[in-house]
């Protein structure tokens, strides 16, 4: 089976102000465009996904390694954390 599940751009990714403008432009490190006149409160948020889903993943390991360890039951947690991953990486709209 191939993977056909495109890759995000690897982080981290900044913001810039434009010079023409007021709205926001987010770039990867190597200086490429990610998404050009954002408002500034998206912008902020989508320069973060890279590290949020790198959280993210590191969460679901954590809920898997603690997941019925004395008692404990992560099962919400997990269920919910992966329903985000897969939101992120395409398995799920």
């Amino acid at each position: 089976m191939s993977d056909t599940k495109e890759k995000h751009t690897p982080g981290p990714w900044h913001t810039y102000l434009s010079h023409k403008d007021i709205n926001r432009h987010i770039a990867c490190k190597d200086g490429n465009s990610i998404a050009k006149e954002v408002h500034h409160a998206n912008a902020r948020l989508i320069a973060a996904a890279p590290e949020m889903y790198e959280m993210c993943k590191l969460f679901e390991e954590c809920m898997e390694t603690i997941d019925g360890k004395d008692g404990y039951d992560a099962s919400y947690e997990l269920a919910k954390v992966r329903e985000v991953l897969a939101k992120i990486e395409g398995g799920e709209e």
